[in-house]
């Protein structure tokens, strides 16, 4: 047999004494891949940690997770360039955000998407981590302000949309972005198309993805009934309600929402549609499922349906069943206004003026409340004085006009028969808010004094 010669001789084996060949090694092949030995010991290892994290997470034990694993590289330095190294980051992170170690979290999961950018689970769990951080400054448990915060949440809704992009089908994905959107960021607008994305992906599954996906249900059953609070917030109150209904129809008997806010969201629904008694049997049902958790808002909305019903006694007795030393100031000031419906002006003022001096987010609302109540007694000078201060307090704290202020304040001076003052803040309110209720009877007014004054001369 002939042997071909080499047609590559600069590749033939070295002999002793000559010079080695140049080996190259990257990202696929190394030398120690070469050596099956070794490989298989490092996928043992590998094994062999990923098993004991998988217990660990079994039975909650962060702690012992990150004083075994954390930091990888230093307690693992033989795995540092595994392949999957980022699976073992990915469970670390999950760790440190368990126990509220949020940054160091993050840092964990950025070196997963870096190193695996195309794996949904790094990406939905880094926005959940940040989502999740977010949500624990809401709750004062950690320090997040200002532009950190801002960074945040840009952070979370990066991913959230990465995520997306590589698996549009998801359930929690969606909720949670919703979540992000409603309660971080008080923006219910935006919050409604994803919990709507969240509603339509779980019922556009069949039944056999449904069974394999059933730890997403609950998912399901909170974007409808967040997805019926923005729709209200949005003023679209017909729609919330049926959301709601839905909510309620696929929740039996599992209550991934608790009977006492879903019956209080149709009955908030219910009352904003002027359907008083429906609202009025849905808030009293609420409160028998309370089970003594705190139901202070359900009685205060229950309270304005009496008072919507015309039946100020028993809105009365039902906001007092909110013992005096729970009552916020939204409750006093529903509180306040039954009594104005029982002519108890007194009563009404001093509750207000307590409520106003320790109230620094809405004192406004309180002030107003007592320049109408001045009004109706034909106190002008007090109606004014309450507006202003109103208004003074609404634009220190918000830096912004306020529309109520200004209107009481306006009215006020007229019956003072300061008509030049009054028609100032009038002009200005209706460039303002043009709409204000009863703005343009005001000005009417104002007009025909005018006229009168100027017949007169």
């Amino acid at each position: 047999m002939r042997i071909q010669p080499n047609p590559n001789p600069e590749n033939k084996v070295s002999s002793p004494g000559q010079p080695k060949e140049q080996m190259v090694e990257d990202e696929f092949l190394t030398l120690a891949n070469m050596n099956p030995v070794m490989s298989q010991a490092r996928e043992r290892a590998f094994s062999r940690v990923f098993s004991d994290m998988d217990e660990l997470f079994r039975k909650n034990q962060w702690e012992e997770i990150l004083a075994v694993y954390y930091p990888i590289k230093e307690k693992l330095p033989e795995l540092a360039d595994h392949a999957r190294l980022h699976q073992l980051r990915g469970k670390l992170a999950f760790a440190l955000g368990q126990i509220k170690r949020f940054d160091e979290a993050i840092e964990e999961l950025l070196l997963c998407v870096e190193q695996a950018p195309n794996d949904f689970y790094h990406h939905n769990s880094l926005a959940y981590t940040a989502y999740n951080s977010l949500y624990a400054a809401k709750n004062r448990e950690v320090f997040l302000a200002g532009k950190l915060k801002e960074n945040r949440i840009q952070l979370a809704h990066k991913h959230f949309t990465a995520a997306q992009a590589i698996r549009s089908d998801t359930i929690t994905n969606y909720y949670r972005r919703g979540m992000l959107f409603k309660q971080i960021e008080n923006k219910p607008q935006k919050a409604i198309p994803m919990f709507q994305r969240a509603v339509k992906n779980w019922e556009s599954l069949d039944d056999e993805s449904r069974e394999m996906r059933q730890r997403e249900y609950k998912n399901y059953i909170k974007s409808l009934y967040h997805l019926a609070s923005c729709l209200l917030n949005t003023r679209c109150p017909q729609m919330a309600l049926d959301a709601i209904k839905r909510c309620l129809s696929h929740d039996e008997g599992t209550n991934h929402v608790s009977l006492l806010f879903k019956f209080f969201a149709l009955g908030k629904i219910q009352f904003h549609l002027n359907q008083f008694s429906e609202a009025k049997d849905a808030l009293k049902f609420a409160l028998k499922t309370a089970e003594n958790k705190p139901a202070d808002f359900v009685f205060e909305l229950l309270a304005r349906t009496y008072l919507a019903l015309n039946d100020p006694e028993r809105a009365l007795k039902t906001i007092r069943h909110v013992p005096e030393n729970r009552r916020r100031p939204y409750i006093q000031w529903t509180e306040a206004d039954i009594l104005c419906s029982l002519r108890q002006f007194s009563e009404a003022e001093a509750i207000l003026e307590k409520c106003s001096k320790r109230d620094n987010r809405s004192r406004h609302k309180a002030l107003v409340r007592m320049a109408r109540i001045s009004y109706l007694l034909s106190r002008y000078k007090d109606t004014v004085t309450f507006a202003q201060n109103a208004s003074a307090f609404f634009r220190e704290k918000w830096n912004n006009a306020y529309d109520e202020g200004m209107f009481w304040e306006a009215l006020g001076l007229y019956r003072l028969g300061d008509i030049e003052a009054a028609r100032t803040l009038a002009e200005d309110l209706r460039i303002i808010c043009p709409d204000y209720d009863k703005l343009e009877i005001l000005i009417s007014r104002l007009e025909s004094n005018d006229h009168e004054t100027n017949t007169a001369n």
